[in-house]
């Protein structure tokens, strides 16, 4: 467990199905997340069966997002495609509810993980992506020492529009001197 002053990470488990299901299938986030697709209770579960392998395998970590105070479920965090020769990753984040956007708790879980990539797992870069719109995310990873490297020009189709996709990158040397 990953511990912070408003959220800790918990290791992500077959008990956090329903709470998952409730959130992933909230139209306000899949937006975010990139389709309108809803997921079944079959597909999450295989989706949790392939998670929960990857992490057995060292392939990423998993982590329920909970608020430190009641311990009610807020989202999802992940590292995941470690390359442990290259010591790099993908950083995921979601919190499910808009009711619990722009509190926090975000912010801190992304500093909880990227602690964890240095300091315990010796990585050196996390990257990630993000939708051009999505303004408060940006601002978010900005904020943690996040920079943008590049840009997928119209690279997603949401609600009728096409939208460019940012990649942003986080090194450990400069995340540390940034400290």
């Amino acid at each position: 467990m990953l511990v912070g002053e408003l959220v800790r990470l918990v290791v992500l488990e077959q008990k956090h199905l329903d709470d998952i299901l409730r959130g992933w299938n909230n139209p306000e986030l899949r937006r975010f997340l990139g389709g309108m697709i809803p997921m079944g209770r079959e597909e999450e579960t295989e989706w949790l069966r392939s998670a929960i392998e990857g992490m057995k395998a060292r392939r990423e970590f998993d982590y329920v997002i909970e608020r430190s105070s009641d311990g009610a479920f807020l989202g999802g965090a992940s590292l995941h495609g470690i390359n442990w020769i290259s010591g790099s990753c993908t950083l995921g984040i979601a919190i499910h509810s808009p009711e619990n956007w722009g509190k926090g708790y975000g912010s801190e879980a992304m500093r909880l993980l990227v602690d964890y990539a240095w300091n315990s797992l010796n990585l050196r870069r996390i990257e990630l992506t993000v939708h051009a719109f999505n303004k408060r995310a940006i601002r978010t990873y900005q904020k943690v020492g996040f920079k943008e490297f590049g840009v997928a020009h119209k690279r997603i189709y949401i609600e009728g529009q096409y939208y460019d996709t940012i990649f942003m990158e986080l090194f450990r040397e400069a995340s540390q001197r940034d400290a």
